[in-house]
């Protein structure tokens, strides 16, 4: 590995001159030796992260370098990889057809997966209660009109789903506006559903 073509790179993405900071990003990428190399660099990079505006990483360095590393620990149920891809959820999005090579999972999912793995683990936990908490905060904000699943009002059957998520908030959260958000959503739940159940019947 030539570290040398990275701090090339970026003064040259810091001046502007984006040719040149592609060229010395793909001489980056290519000097590295094996897999042992890039995953040591990987793991030395990723608690130093820079995104960009958008929470993305450079695209070459993402798909050659830091993606391959993170999808073979992923498949491994290494925590750390998982949680690394939860992360960087705005790159698999954005870059063709490794949303779906991962399965199709989103952020949430990524942090869910953590949880399973290493419920004690005080970061991947915090991160899946985010998640969870945005998530409710998109389901209920076009409350009173009422509670959404995606972008449509939620079914009967998808207030379980969404309950059973806010009561799986409910028994990780610590802090006590968290508490106090998830219970006076679960009161606006309950309520929709009683309307639910009026129109059926």
């Amino acid at each position: 590995m030539n570290i040398e073509y990275y701090e090339s790179f970026e003064r040259e993405l810091e001046a502007g001159l984006k040719k040149q900071a592609t060229n010395s990003i793909k001489k980056f990428v290519n000097s590295f030796k094996d897999n042992d190399e890039i995953s040591t660099w990987v793991w030395s990079y990723l608690p130093n992260l820079e995104k960009n505006r958008h929470s993305c990483i450079r695209y070459e360095i993402f798909i050659e370098l830091v993606y391959p590393i993170l999808k073979e620990g992923f498949e491994s149920n290494d925590y750390r990889s998982t949680l690394w891809l939860g992360k960087l959820i705005q790159n698999i999005y954005q870059t063709k057809g490794i949303f779906e090579e991962l399965g199709s999972l989103v952020e949430m999912d990524f942090y869910r997966k953590c949880y399973e793995i290493d419920p004690s683990n005080s970061e991947g936990k915090e991160l899946l209660l985010k998640s969870i908490l945005y998530w409710l905060s998109h389901c209920e904000h076009e409350w009173p009109a009422g509670i959404l699943y995606a972008m449509d009002g939620a079914t009967l059957e998808q207030c379980k789903i969404i309950k059973k998520e806010a009561d799986f908030a409910l028994s990780i959260a610590c802090n006590e506006n968290d508490r106090y958000f998830v219970n006076l959503f679960l009161n606006k739940l309950n309520l929709y559903e009683e309307r639910l159940n009026k129109q059926l019947n």
